[in-house]
């Protein structure tokens, strides 16, 4: 079982706390809260003969404070170490919220994969080393990128060298042609998964996280320009919570999107080849036309 600890030294929309005491009562309040969800979940496991191991148990406190996080919670008598990083769905998480280390893990990985594939090119044709390509490095990078994605512009641009590098490896412009920049894999996914927020496709912890539409009248300036489906932009005094995936996204989804890449009802597939044609033809890239 895996237990998040989230302390994230800021309060909504990332407006910093006051000081250092109303912190360490934030803090407080935090684990006293842990302890009792904790408590909760050991009793509901005695009640279904579920035993579950504290030496197991991962807690990961993310902050972007200084001080360190001494408060520790416990599960069955247990105390809980904090780890400075915690494993969740194949991404290591760092405390500060930095994913620094883990794409400079996923540029290494795809570094030694194109290495191999330069060694082995002559034995397969470019189609080949194209479908290698997508399917064993590239599928690397397009991993959970809409979290990642507002990091630092020399990691982005890492991941990019990479790709101009397996352009080379593959050798055939013609082959190549149709392979997407990654910088407009990563906008589309993004866009993606706040369409499926928006709608509800989603637990219901997650849909509350997206702001409500505003109330515009038609005939301002700001209405008139605004599409259907308009969110409210969450305002930040930070800057990491302002490359944040929600603060991004729902930026771009309000001004870089026009009204007719949205279809009439739910539908995924029609929003994401809408998307993929604006941003395209928005980058100077419409000649691109791969399939999702």
């Amino acid at each position: 079982m895996q237990t998040i600890v989230q302390c994230m030294g800021v309060t909504d929309h990332g407006r910093a706390v006051t000081g250092r005491a109303e912190t360490e009562e934030k803090r407080r309040d935090l684990v006293v809260e842990l302890d009792r969800t904790l408590e909760f979940i050991t009793k509901w496991g005695s009640d279904n003969l579920v035993e579950f191991n504290a030496k197991n148990t991962q807690v990961c406190a993310f902050t972007t404070k200084k001080t360190p996080f001494s408060l520790v919670a416990s599960l069955s008598g247990t105390t809980l170490v904090i780890q400075s990083q915690i494993a969740v769905l194949g991404i290591d998480v760092r405390s500060d919220r930095n994913p620094r280390d883990y794409i400079e893990a996923v540029i290494n990985t795809v570094s030694r994969k194109l290495g191999v594939l330069n060694k082995v090119r002559r034995f397969f044709t470019p189609q080949q080393l194209l479908l290698l390509y997508n399917t064993q490095v590239r599928s690397c990078v397009k991993y959970c990128s809409h979290l990642w994605d507002g990091s630092a512009k020399y990691l982005m641009e890492a991941l990019d060298r990479l790709q101009r590098r397996a352009i080379r490896i593959i050798g055939d412009v013609e082959v190549t042609n149709t392979l997407e920049p990654l910088r407009l894999r990563r906008e589309i996914a993004a866009l993606s998964v706040f369409y499926r927020l928006y709608h509800g496709e989603c637990s219901e912890e997650l849909f509350s996280l997206i702001p409500a539409s505003p109330f515009l009248h038609r005939s301002t300036r700001t209405g008139s320009r605004c599409h259907r489906l308009t969110v409210t932009s969450i305002p930040s005094r930070t800057k990491k919570f302002g490359n944040s995936f929600l603060c991004r996204t729902a930026k771009k989804w309000q001004h870089s999107l026009p009204a007719h890449v949205f279809p009439s009802s739910y539908n995924l597939g029609a929003f994401k080849r809408g998307v993929k044609r604006h941003l395209a033809d928005w980058h100077g890239e419409g000649d691109l036309c791969s399939s999702f």
